[in-house]
């Protein structure tokens, strides 16, 4: 069968996703090594430290890896991988007991309970499958037994399929359409290196799908565009860690779509944006961990934005900023780790909220009419020098629209330093938690350093600041990881009373 490795090699692809054992590799090359006998595949460990060069052998270079992540190793040694028929077979038909509960026996010989209430044995077998389908590092290569697998999955509506050896688009086709009610399925860490997709079915489209996770599939922007031509419902996509290259997005394809998630997409230039921006229904853009360095927003573009992050980019002038404030819709906004100011984070936070006085939720934080106040406030005392040099000219005023509104309510500025915050207000409490019911409150300046804090953690909870790992859960539960230790608090955005809980690596 197709998904099966030959003997020859014939069907491994540099780029592939392959299993060695226990451990799961990247294929980056494939042929001959000086002073060896036969072919060689090398690879690229997801795991750091496992390999033992860099994908190179006695000064000749084969590929290209981070230290230690590369290795040679003979094709017998890869895995033929199995299919899904397989695995839910394994997992899922193995069952037993009668009258109203019965248990399911999972892939370690543990078992699951599960009541079942006036339903016939042949409801029985199919309530033991799960309506939402977890398949994550299975080392599923391709679909398997398609009649058997239809009839298992025909309620299923959500499917993890991450982290498994899937390299076909086709394949990826195949599986959903197998699947008539499935509404998401997460696809992440399968690496497509066979793109290519057939044209729209005999069946016609699939529309219950409506969110897609294809991280680090490898997918160029057209290829996605084929893909979803076959989903014409979907409204989520989220295809980080990919090299997009994104060109024009044909009328008919993601005209439903209301959230895209393309961070960690090598985007350096938001003109390359345009050919997205018309998208009808766009809510929420995600383009973080990309190269942006300024913005330029085109009138009529993402009229329905609501949500954009754009944090860890490389914006550093205010134009930009000025150029968010041409997205009507615009109410959440995440920038953190731009280079905008070299002042303390809390200088930038107060300065986006005067500029964007539309937005209400800034970097995972709500933002209140007190805090709305003081950066009007800042605001007039940061910008204050320009205003009085400029006289308020119209360059300046095309930058700071509002800045002679506030000028008017609260007086020219004198060109003083911004004032200092109180103690009060430089203060935050934060409770700490190390996951096991431990947990104290103090009371920290929010230019606190983070190894002032890994000390403190250190004396409570006796672990060693080089093993903590502390975060804070932001109001969109994200984590936000206080990762380096020479920063203040309020770079992190801990602006307010928060909890910091204690991973231990």
């Amino acid at each position: 069968q197709h998904y099966f490795i030959q003997s020859n090699l014939s069907m491994v692809r540099i780029g592939q996703r392959v299993q060695v054992g226990d451990h799961c590799a990247l294929v980056k090359y494939i042929g001959p090594v000086a002073g060896t006998d036969g072919e060689w595949v090398g690879v690229e460990w997801e795991e750091e430290g496992r390999g033992k060069h860099d994908g190179s052998h006695q000064e000749v270079r084969y590929f290209t890896t981070k230290p230690l992540h590369g290795s040679f190793v003979r094709e017998q040694k890869l895995s033929s991988g199995t299919t899904l028929s397989e695995v839910l077979e394994l997992r899922y038909n193995n069952v037993s007991g009668v009258g109203d509960e019965m248990s399911i026996y999972n892939r370690d010989n543990s078992s699951t309970s599960v009541e079942l209430v006036g339903l016939s044995e042949t409801d029985q077998r199919r309530a033991a499958m799960l309506t939402h389908l977890v398949m994550r590092e299975e080392g599923i290569v391709a679909v398997g037994d398609e009649a058997y697998v239809r009839e298992q999955c025909e309620n299923t509506e959500t499917l993890d399929m991450s982290l498994n050896l899937v390299f076909s688009a086709e394949e990826l086709v195949k599986l959903v359409y197998l699947m008539p009610r499935l509404k998401g399925v997460q696809f992440k860490g399968n690496v497509l290196v066979e793109r290519a997709v057939l044209g729209v079915r005999e069946d016609g489209p699939h529309t219950s799908l409506e969110r897609i996770y294809l991280a680090s599939s490898g997918l160029s922007w057209s290829e996605l565009c084929d893909l979803m031509a076959h989903f014409p419902n979907i409204q989520e996509v989220y295809i980080s860690g990919s090299d997009l290259q994104i060109t024009k997005t044909p009328d008919i394809i993601l005209r439903h779509l209301t959230i895209l998630d393309i961070q960690n997409s090598n985007i350096t230039d938001w003109s390359v944006l345009s050919d997205i921006s018309t998208l009808p229904k766009l809510q929420t853009l995600i383009l973080s961990n990309n190269s942006i360095t300024s913005i330029q927003i085109s009138p009529n573009h993402l009229p329905h934005l609501e949500s954009l992050s754009l944090d860890h980019n490389r914006i550093s002038d205010w134009v930009s900023v000025a150029e968010l404030r041409k997205l009507p819709a615009l109410s959440t906004l995440r920038m953190r780790h731009n280079p905008l100011i070299t002042g303390p984070a809390l200088d930038m936070r107060l300065l986006l909220i005067a500029m964007l006085h539309r937005v209400k939720k800034l970097n995972g934080t709500p933002i209140s009419d007190s805090e709305r106040l003081q950066a009007d406030i800042f605001y007039l005392k940061y910008f204050g020098g320009e205003f009085l040099k400029s006289g308020g000219c119209s360059e300046f005023q095309g930058l700071h629209p509002r800045f002679a509104g506030l000028v008017q309510e609260y007086g020219a500025p004198q060109g003083e330093a911004p004032r200092i915050a109180s103690i009060k207000e430089q203060s935050v409490v934060v409770k700490f938690s190390d996951g096991a019911g431990r947990e104290f409150e103090k009371k920290l300046l929010k230019s606190t350093p983070v190894k002032n804090v890994q000390l403190i953690v250190q004396r409570q909870f006796k672990v060693m600041p080089k093993k903590q790992k502390l975060y804070w859960v932001d109001s969109d539960e994200q984590k936000i990881y206080l990762d380096d230790p020479s920063r203040e608090l309020s770079y992190f955005n801990i602006l307010g009373d928060c909890k910091v809980f204690l991973e231990v690596q």
